[in-house]
């Protein structure tokens, strides 16, 4: 079933078709530097930085495609393209470098004759973002 809305893109390797809507999500992370009350009592947040977090399951991968997956998940940092609900861009999509996670690889959920199939779940951090704001609330 191919997912027209959803982007996926993993150090170049395409992998919209395979994401499974219902479990992908995309989070920024705020790094709360300090908090304090202000004059008015309202708490205000210091935040010094974000990263992205994304978490996909990825089902019936093909073993070409998921070689070119580890393969550039097991770089040091690697490129993503993504949905993503914070982007201000037409196609609702933001590039970001990503850093490579604790483990790497997937299950093997059949084999046919052209090769086994994988099952994989996705769960990557972008590098630090710098950058800070204040505010009343996450």
């Amino acid at each position: 079933m191919k997912n027209s809305n959803l982007k996926l893109i993993v150090g170049g390797v395409d992998v919209s078709d395979l994401a499974e809507r219902e479990n992908f999500s995309v989070n920024k992370i705020w790094n709360i530097a300090d908090s304090f009350k202000g004059y008015d009592g309202q708490d205000i947040i210091m935040r010094n930085g974000w990263n992205y977090k994304i978490r996909a399951e990825l089902k019936n991968i093909p073993d070409n495609v998921m070689s070119a997956l580890t393969n550039a998940l097991d770089n040091d940092t690697f490129s993503v393209t993504f949905t993503d609900p914070h982007s201000q861009s037409d196609d609702r999509c933001t590039t970001d470098n990503f850093t490579r996670s604790e483990s790497t690889g997937g299950t093997v959920v059949c084999e046919l004759d052209d090769g086994l199939r994988w099952d994989i779940v996705l769960d990557i951090t972008s590098e630090f973002h710098s950058g800070s704001g204040s505010g009343g609330g996450l």
